[in-house]
């Protein structure tokens, strides 16, 4: 990727990014862009000669990536102007009509993996009322501190006309606060407690309420200068930006990928008498005749009306090794086409009797999988407002008899000393680093309540196929390479180059480490369902299947020969992530159970988990998406993490407590997920693990500190001691220590779990010796 953008021009995006570079998402070689087709069309019949067309974008965070946008969207011929909305992850293109390289700038952009799709992307109601919210309150919070000053100066009650607009105007302004910055905390307590289940909004709005009612009474005695108001105010917007920072790298990570639309997000092209129809999946009847291009998936049960055709099943099966098919045989529903040509199918059956259907129908909230969890922060909700009740109740009867202005005075400051800062603010943000932190690591969260849940994990269960695997192959075997010379490495390297198997792929890239020269006039032909042949004048060179470049042979390996007579053996293996063994050593090692469930053919499965270290009994093949599904739900007890990738695997997900995946080139699979990853690398997942773990040992100790503060300030304001001026300083003070404990407390474990980190990768490499 870093020699794309320099041999391009584009080496300023470094620049700008930063340092702030992501690790790149893996992409499909071939990319259909059939979804396209109708938007374009409808852009193109737009009156004017300048079209507009709106599409979404996959992996836009920074300002180098719309630099990047811009700076190549400019260098195509009929380019007008282009509108990159990294926030939303949207793009608006401007364009002549008639302009051909519109889908040109698309293959180029995803070349540095980006992605587009028609414009499904929104704004959240919530994302826009929050920000304004948190403004409003902020904004009104420093006028009312204007206010609270004077009265902490020595304004009294005797200047008359000063003193009430003050008064008046704190009471007016906070009254608006309260209404606008507490109706997200009010409507959220409200309808926990009318689903019976209480959680941290609760006393958040118990505090608002009896605080201002408090100073509501302090105002009716005309005393305005001994209302918390300030204090009040101050508060809602600690705890709108501590709901703010809770909410918006979530957000952020929702947006960062592609909308899922579900089966109507599959787009494919029917032949109606001489013209080409995009049409969605759901539209598809018995005997409809498809286009299939390169990239495109096969809705329903099909059969392949051409020659011949490169499938791939491993979205829907786990297998791995694509399928050659003739004319006549079914194409299973979820085939995409693995190939570099189109072929046509007719449809078997409506889409309505498609097993894609269950497979991609809308998945069920996966947010609330573990109730202990949040039953803990609901124990912490209950006794907080009791105690809050308790304590406020209790100075007010104590300070009773001696005089009832007095009473009130204690019972409000100790209603202000009490508010849950830390709740509101210290722990949002503490879990924001955290996000923060994973996601530099290419660890997306994408449910709010997962960091509390990857505690309770202790099973980690993988896919195959896409999954530990990279979805493509590799020689087993380079060194076999060495023994060829120069004219033969040619002569396979032109012979590979020219072939669309996943095998003659694998083979190209391994050859091209030796510079090999592409021969313009080589006639090579290919012979469908065995390989490629090339007639020179020193004899017939053949790549591909053994009986058929070497007569009588029967090995399983790809063989290049010469006249008949074998010149070297090409054995392919899935590519394994570069991390997979270490990682997977790694997880076993910290206590964890490694399953790998694939539907694959078992002895691959086996083979592969005796690689990495998987005890057999662990290593479960040839499962269908329902078994699959019906093994997670007999493992998990509250306490399993599926990795997977196809949508055979989405009813997996569906059972288990955390679900993930590092596929991202399609948004079936992350919009069903509670996590994403991107990159190559399997690290991630045992970060993300530590990372919880020393999160909630930092969250502890803002309570137990949080609570230390609490009991001494309950014992200055029942002495009577706790004036609304030392409480308008007590809590920011308070506050801003939670927020230093906090950071300095992730910090501290930053560095331990990477110390920790380096010992098991140490470990691990010493346990996996010569494993690749």
């Amino acid at each position: 990727m870093h020699d794309l953008l320099l041999e391009q021009g584009l080496g300023r995006y470094y620049e700008l990014a930063r340092g702030d570079v992501s690790p790149v998402a893996t992409t499909p070689t071939a990319r259909s862009h059939t979804w396209l087709e109708p938007l374009l069309a409808q852009a193109e019949a737009s009156a004017g000669e300048v079209c507009t067309l709106n599409l979404d974008v996959q992996g836009v965070h920074c300002a180098a990536c719309v630099w990047l946008m811009n700076e190549t969207w400019k260098r195509q011929p009929g380019a007008a102007d282009i509108v990159v909305n990294p926030a939303l992850g949207k793009v608006r293109l401007h364009f002549k009509k008639g302009s051909q390289g519109l889908v040109q700038w698309l293959k180029d952009v995803e070349a540095f993996g980006y992605q587009f799709g028609p414009a499904r992307k929104e704004a959240s109601k919530r994302s826009i009322e929050l920000p304004l919210r948190l403004g409003i309150s902020a904004a009104i919070t420093i006028n009312v501190m204007l206010f609270s000053v004077s009265f902490y100066f020595g304004l009294a009650p005797d200047a008359e006309g000063i003193f009430q607009l003050f008064s008046r105007l704190s009471l007016a302004l906070s009254t608006v606060t309260v209404l606008v910055g507490g109706w997200p905390f009010f409507n959220a307590a409200w309808r926990g407690l009318k689903s019976g289940m209480l959680h941290l909004d609760l006393p958040i709005a118990v505090g608002i309420a009896l605080v201002y009612a408090m100073s509501l009474v302090q105002m009716r005695t005309g005393r305005g200068d001994l209302t918390y108001f300030d204090t009040l105010n101050t508060f809602i917007t600690l705890m709108l930006l501590g709901r703010f920072l809770q909410e918006r790298l979530l957000e952020r990570n929702r947006r960062f990928l592609l909308d899922d639309d579900g089966a109507d997000g599959l787009v494919v092209r029917k032949i109606v008498g001489e013209r080409l129809v995009p049409v969605k999946a759901p539209l598809i009847v018995t005997d409809d005749v498809l286009l299939v291009a390169p990239g495109d998936v096969v809705p329903v049960d099909a059969l392949l009306l051409d020659e011949g055709a490169h499938v791939s099943t491993d979205w829907i099966t786990g297998e791995s090794k694509a399928r050659v098919l003739a004319k006549g045989a079914e194409v299973p529903a979820g085939s995409f086409n693995a190939g570099h040509t189109a072929f046509h199918v007719s449809a078997r059956t409506d889409f309505t009797a498609s097993p894609l259907v269950q497979l991609l129908r809308q998945p069920p909230a996966r947010e609330g999988k573990a109730p202990e969890h949040h039953q803990l922060w609901n124990d912490l909700a209950r006794r907080w407002v009791v105690k809050v009740l308790l304590v406020s109740s209790a100075g007010f009867i104590v300070w009773l008899p001696s005089s009832f202005d007095e009473a009130v005075n204690v019972a409000a400051s100790l209603l202000v000393i009490t508010c849950p800062c830390a709740i509101g603010i210290a722990i949002p943000l503490a879990y924001e680093i955290t996000q923060t932190h994973l996601r530099r690591a290419g660890f997306f969260v994408r449910s709010p309540d997962l960091l509390d849940r990857l505690l309770r994990v202790k099973k980690v269960l993988f896919d195959k196929t896409g999954t530990l695997t990279l979805g493509r192959l590799e020689l087993a075997d380079l060194r076999v390479l060495d023994g060829l010379n120069e004219a033969a490495r040619d002569v396979a390297w032109n012979l590979a180059v020219r072939s669309s198997h996943p095998v003659a792929g694998a083979i190209t890239r391994a050859l091209e480490r030796s510079g090999p020269r592409y021969q313009l006039l080589a006639r090579v032909e290919e012979v469908r369902g065995q390989g490629m042949e090339w007639r020179r004048p020193d004899g017939v060179w053949r790549l591909g299947r053994a009986s058929w470049a070497v007569e009588g042979s029967t090995d399983s390996a790809t063989l290049l020969s010469c006249e008949g007579r074998l010149v070297v053996r090409l054995e392919t293996r899935e590519a394994l992530r570069p991390d997979a063994a270490r990682e997977l050593t790694g997880l076993a090692e910290q206590g964890h159970e490694v399953w790998l469930i694939s539907g694959d053919q078992p002895a691959k499965v086996e083979a592969l988990a005796a690689t990495l270290g998987v005890p057999r009994e662990r290593a479960i093949g040839g499962q269908r998406p329902e078994q699959k599904a019906d093994l997670v739900a007999k493992l998990d007890a509250r306490d399993t993490l599926y990795l997977g990738d196809g949508v055979n695997d989405a009813l997996a997900f569906e059972r288990a407590l955390i679900a993930g995946t590092p596929a991202i080139d399609r948004p079936v699979m992350p919009a069903r997920s509670d996590f994403f990853l991107i990159g190559e690398g399997l690290a991630p997942i045992k970060e993300s693990l530590a990372r919880a773990t020393h999160l909630r040992a930092v969250v502890k100790k803002v309570l137990t500190v949080s609570l230390t503060y609490n009991a001494f300030a309950i014992g200055l304001a029942l002495l009577g001691k706790m004036s609304p001026l030392l409480a308008a300083i007590t809590m920011p003070a308070s506050t801003l220590t939670l927020l230093v404990i906090t950071i300095v407390g992730l910090k501290a474990s930053a560095r331990a779990a990477s110390a920790a980190d380096k010992a098991v990768t140490q470990n691990s490499r010493l346990a996996v010796g010569a494993q690749p």
